[in-house]
């Protein structure tokens, strides 16, 4: 007959539930009777003590594995090695098919970001608005849910794209658990077998378990990452200053050293690699291939930076090819354009002081009553031949902005191996061995800032005087004329050529009063404007709807207007010869005010 100590023998010796079948099947069949009812009682309390052995025994192992993930897991620095590690340990621990981590994103949806044990490929990138699925409802609530059967399961909000992969995987019964970072849900981990399965509170614990420490490994890596790139950061911050410095100092050097745009495009060019073209502000090439462009705003495969001074845009260099790809392109070319800026501003003040002795020697060459052999040796002093100038051109801004009036200056006197200076509130231009013919057509090929007079010289003091008073004038009638932005020589302005001389203005006084005299009388003592009216009219091609449009009066205004000039000049002014010597007169009359005003 067998004792409880036979049972606690074998439970004891951890003997196999097999043995303890095997030893209850002995002792029912030699019992019978009330001692066959003891032999079930005692052999139901023995598999009832092994199954709590059992469940312990597995519960021990089970966090002893998860201490040991816990241990691995502080040792890992990186989020993905983390996800993965956590999704293998979840699919041994619960000994299911599948598992996969999802993580919340910014936005609040949700992405399967790392699947162990499928099939395919379909489940990694999946995602999920806020709250949709098995795994939106997990970090929505915070609480663990199961699904004996997912693709069945009608608690679920489903998902067509979830469903599918779902499907393909042939996925039944899936266990989810939030990852809990303090007390917001950053992600959910889930566990699925490929067929229908329930799962218990111990496996519920398991896995969030599993889950606590994924989210404190996956915080601690985060952190280590963003240490890591704080000091690769910092690393590429300070290779990147050394470099600069280095850039720097042998910029500093070149540029001390006498070195100009050359020597600063050939520094860049070792830098980063590939060639640097340094431009001018009129994007002319100062270094680098000649045929080279400034590139359009946006260009691909071109970096660019500009060289600014107090005065505006100087300039800009470009890189180009490999050394545009150099991270540091932009930072290395704003340090060359540093540079650019310190030769273009020290040549400047070399140009300023050349131009100041330039200037102090053409006032005194344009002024009368200076002497002449005084002049001539000022002129050897300063390289100046006064006895080759051939055409002298002057530059008038008239309202026009003066510097780039100056710029055009400098770039005629360099065209013509000439000179140029400020005098009396315009430019002037000297220029050997250029004619005046050829200088206006070069002019005339630019898009002038100003007004330009241009004329010929025979060369020496009084010839060079004689050429600027010409050139001056024409360049004031020009403004007169409006023409602010065009070059005339002398000889090319007809009729306005009598405007340079007291007499031609006399003369051109009394055609005017013979004229218009009583309108411009009527004007000036009323305080009307009838001769703009006329002047509109008569430009118009006496077109009654367009003069009115452009005077912005009624037609019945300008009727009444018309029939006062008849009163004033008589009826035949409307005769075709008559009408252009009107419309000259009042022509004449605004070029001889606005010369007055200017003096």
């Amino acid at each position: 007959m067998p004792t409880p100590d036979s049972w606690l023998r074998l439970l004891a010796d951890e003997r196999p539930a097999t043995e303890l079948e095997d030893f209850r099947r002995d002792q029912l069949t030699s019992a019978s009777g009330a001692h066959r009812d003891r032999v079930v009682q005692e052999a139901d309390r023995a598999f009832a003590i092994r199954r709590r052995l059992d469940a312990r025994r597995r519960h021990a192992a089970e966090l002893t594995v998860l201490n040991d993930l816990a241990r691995r897991l502080t040792t890992l620095r990186d989020s993905g090695e983390v996800l993965s590690e956590v999704a293998a340990q979840a699919r041994r621990l619960l000994d299911v098919d599948v598992a996969y981590l999802m993580l919340r994103r910014a936005d609040g949806t949700l992405r399967i970001e790392v699947v162990d044990g499928s099939m395919g490929s379909v489940l990694r990138g999946i995602e999920l608005a806020d709250g949709s699925g098995l795994g939106g409802r997990v970090v929505r609530t915070g609480e663990p849910m199961w699904s004996e059967h997912y693709l069945r399961d009608t608690r679920v909000e489903h998902v067509a794209a979830v469903d599918a992969a779902a499907e393909s995987e042939q996925l039944g019964g899936i266990l989810g658990v939030p990852l809990i970072r303090g007390d917001e849900a950053i992600g959910v981990l889930l566990a699925a077998d490929r067929r229908p399965r329930s799962f218990h509170g111990g496996e519920v614990e398991l896995l969030a378990a599993l889950a606590s420490h994924a989210a404190v490994a996956l915080h601690n890596a985060g952190l280590f990452e963003q240490h890591r790139r704080l000091v690769d950061e910092l690393r590429a911050a300070n290779a990147t200053l050394r470099r600069a410095d280095e850039l720097r100092e042998r910029l500093t050097a070149a540029v001390i050293g006498g070195g100009g745009y050359a020597e600063i495009a050939a520094e860049l060019t070792r830098a980063l690699g590939g060639p640097v073209t340094v431009f001018g502000a009129d994007h002319e090439v100062l270094a680098g291939a000649p045929d080279e462009r400034v590139p359009e705003a946006g260009e691909p495969g071109a970096v660019l930076a500009p060289v600014e001074l107090r005065s505006g845009y100087a300039g800009c260099l470009v890189a180009r090819g490999s050394a545009a790809e150099d991270a540091e392109a932009a930072r290395l070319l704003g340090l060359g354009a540093t540079s650019v800026a310190v030769v273009i501003t020290s040549e400047q003040s070399r140009a300023e002081a050349e131009m100041r002795t330039r200037g102090e020697f053409v006032s005194a060459l344009l002024s009368p009553g200076t002497d002449e052999a005084g002049l001539r040796r000022r002129a050897r002093s300063a390289g100046i031949s006064i006895a080759e100038v051939r055409t002298v051109a002057v530059f008038d801004p008239g309202d026009a902005e003066p510097r780039q009036t100056a710029a055009l200056a400098s770039r005629v006197a360099a065209e013509f191996g000439g000179w140029s200076a400020e005098h009396t509130g315009h430019l002037v231009a000297l220029l050997p061995g250029a004619d005046s013919e050829r200088v206006a057509e070069w002019l005339r090929r630019l898009d002038l800032p100003c007004a330009v007079g241009v004329s010929a010289c025979s060369g020496g003091v009084h010839a060079i005087r004689t050429a600027h008073e010409s050139a001056r004038r024409t360049a004031t009638v020009l403004l007169a004329l409006g023409r602010a932005r065009d070059c005339a020589r002398d000889a090319e302005l007809g009729i306005y050529r009598s405007l340079f001389g007291q007499a031609g203005r006399d003369e051109l006084r009394v055609f005017i009063e013979d004229t218009v005299g009583p309108l411009l009388a009527h004007d000036r003592d009323r305080r009307r404007d009838l001769a703009t009216t006329l002047r509109t009219y008569l430009e118009q091609s006496r077109h009654h709807a367009r003069t009115c449009e452009l005077l912005h009066v009624h037609a019945n205004t300008l009727y009444q207007r018309l029939e006062r000039v008849d009163r004033l000049l008589g009826p035949d002014w409307r005769e075709p010869q008559r009408a252009l010597e009107v419309q000259l007169a009042l022509r004449l009359h605004d070029v001889l005010s606005a010369l007055r005003a200017r003096g």
